[in-house]
């Protein structure tokens, strides 16, 4: 056999694995400074790694990565990421509580 015609041994596709680390990696986000990064391990299915979790990921880790969801946490308030800071917060103000407010 030469190496035009050798089978490559590639696993199927896990829908469901590579959704419940989507999953998993969207919360993670949510609350990290740190990317959250989907890997594909030898099997073929996914896991979610942080990239926090490394100091730098070795060259095997990023060969294997699939899908990348940013970290979401932001502690800049500076002009510049106001805007993406602010939208991660949510502000209720209670106009009642306000008024009866002494200070």
């Amino acid at each position: 056999m030469n190496a035009l015609t050798t089978a490559l041994d590639i696993p199927a596709f896990d829908p469901i694995s590579y959704d419940a680390a989507l999953r998993d990696a969207t919360v993670r986000a949510q609350h990290s400074f740190f990317d959250q990064h989907i890997i594909e391990d030898e099997e073929g299915c996914f896991v979610t790694i942080d990239e926090g979790d490394y100091n730098a990921l070795p060259q095997n880790l990023i060969d294997r990565i699939v899908h990348t969801v940013p970290g979401m946490m932001a502690d800049d308030f500076d002009e510049a990421n106001i805007a993406r800071a602010a939208s991660f917060m949510s502000v209720v103000m209670d106009p009642e509580w306000d008024a009866d407010c002494p200070f």
